[in-house]
Parts: C-alpha cells; sequence; structure tokens
C-alpha cells in the first residue's frame, strides 16, 4: 500500500465518523423530534461514501500499477 492510497484512506476514516457518527444520527434525531423533514439529501451522502470510497481506492491502484 502506497503512502498516497494510505493518506486517502485515513481521509475515508474520518469521513465515515464525521458522516455517521455525527451528521446522520444529528438529523435523524432532529426528523424523530419533529423539528424537520426526513432527511432525503443524506440517503445519497450514506449510500454513496462507501462506493466512492472503493472507486477511488481502485483507481489509485490502478494508477500506481501503470508506473
Amino acid at each position: 500500500m502506497s503512502k498516497k492510497e494510505k493518506r486517502w484512506r485515513v481521509f475515508y476514516k474520518v469521513m465515515y465518523v464525521f458522516f455517521y457518527g455525527f451528521i446522520i444520527p444529528l438529523s435523524l434525531l432532529l426528523f424523530f423530534m419533529g423539528e424537520e423533514k426526513f432527511p432525503y439529501t443524506l440517503l445519497p451522502v450514506a449510500v454513496g461514501l462507501p462506493l466512492m470510497k472503493s472507486n477511488h481506492i481502485q483507481r489509485i491502484r490502478e494508477k500506481e500499477q501503470t508506473y
């Protein structure tokens, strides 16, 4: 694993903690308390973040193999 891939993996871990640990629970809590509508905009983020990570890491590996 290269340094570039390690840095991106750390970045994605921080993003996971930020979104899945803070943003999504807070939005759902506010929804259940009746202060907001259902957070439909967070659904693509919740589904897309793992897909984005795997695609990005795969591209990094492909680029490094060509050099």
